[in-house]
């Protein structure tokens, strides 16, 4: 039951995206995603790894639009992307190092 209520939420989201809101949004995390390896390096509670995050949060809750049971779909899906098909893994516009590095920045945020 939760998982279809789930996923009528994402159904009425797509609904909300248009072909000219995707570009916009794919632009904004391709540039998301090299500020962050830009930034592999640094201490992940640096002051510019915590505006990575920020953004990186704005970005997904554009997608969820705030709703916690899509977040936690969300962080199902992620959590478990060793076990994606290829071709899904591959239109993900990040590599493991930017996801290890954006959730070591998010929990930072959270102890800080």
């Amino acid at each position: 039951m939760l998982l279809r209520r789930r996923g009528a939420k994402v159904e009425d989201r797509r609904k909300l995206w248009s072909p000219e809101l995707q570009e916009k949004i794919s632009k904004q995390w391709a540039e998301l995603v090299r500020d962050i390896k830009a930034t592999l390096s640094e201490d992940p509670a640096s002051a510019k790894a915590q505006a990575l995050a920020e953004r990186w949060q704005k970005l997904v809750e554009g997608f969820t639009g705030g709703d916690r049971q899509i977040q936690a779909g969300l962080n199902a899906m992620y959590a478990d992307r060793k076990n994606w098909p290829t071709q899904m893994e591959a239109k993900i516009p990040f590599g493991p190092e930017v996801e290890a590095f954006i959730g070591k920045a998010m929990a930072a945020r959270k102890r800080g």
